[in-house]
């Protein structure tokens, strides 16, 4: 049952069978999905965004992300959000992995891709969104996530996975 909608998410109350025969009633919110973008200068620098979270009334250092749109295939949501929230356009996207964000409360699965050869355009942020973009060594920002700089989940998860895999990854920036 529907209890709520919005444009990125609704929330819903449904009975849920388990493997164990017994059967549970959980609120949780269903979501489309997401995507979270590496985008790649050159084969060490990053961009990343220091974007302003209302709902927890601080400053967080994330990699580019956003929502599928209705009708929007992940790639095309990449692209978007890469141009929206640093202003470039990716000439070549490469999806790594995809996991669930929080499967305890909600349905979004969320998929890392790393953007390269980037042009220059400009932002197109949402009326909602404050961000600023700036270039780190991806070593540096492996760091930052070390020194707990990095708080957001999704960037951490991000850079560590693509600085565990980097040689592999090289390959696909060229």
């Amino acid at each position: 049952m529907r209890i709520y909608s919005s444009k990125k998410f609704d929330v819903e109350i449904d009975n849920f069978n388990l493997p164990n025969g017994k059967s549970v009633e959980k609120a949780y919110v269903k979501h489309r999905g997401s995507v979270v973008i590496a985008p790649f200068l050159d084969s060490g620098t990053i961009i990343l965004i220091k974007q302003f979270r209302p709902i927890i009334g601080k400053w967080l250092i994330e990699l580019p992300a956003g929502t599928i749109e209705r009708g929007e295939d992940i790639e095309t949501t990449a692209k978007r959000e890469i141009e929206e929230e640093i202003g470039y356009k990716a000439g070549k996207l490469h999806k790594l992995i995809s996991f669930y964000v929080s499967p305890g409360v909600m349905t979004e699965i969320m998929h890392l891709f790393i953007a390269t050869k980037l042009e220059k355009t400009q932002q197109k942020l949402e009326d909602y969104e404050v961000i600023e973009p700036f270039e780190v060594k991806l070593s540096e920002a492996v760091k930052m996530v070390e020194e707990g700089k990095i708080e957001d989940g999704k960037t951490m998860l991000s850079l560590l996975f693509i600085s565990r895999k980097y040689q592999e990854i090289l390959t696909l920036l060229q």
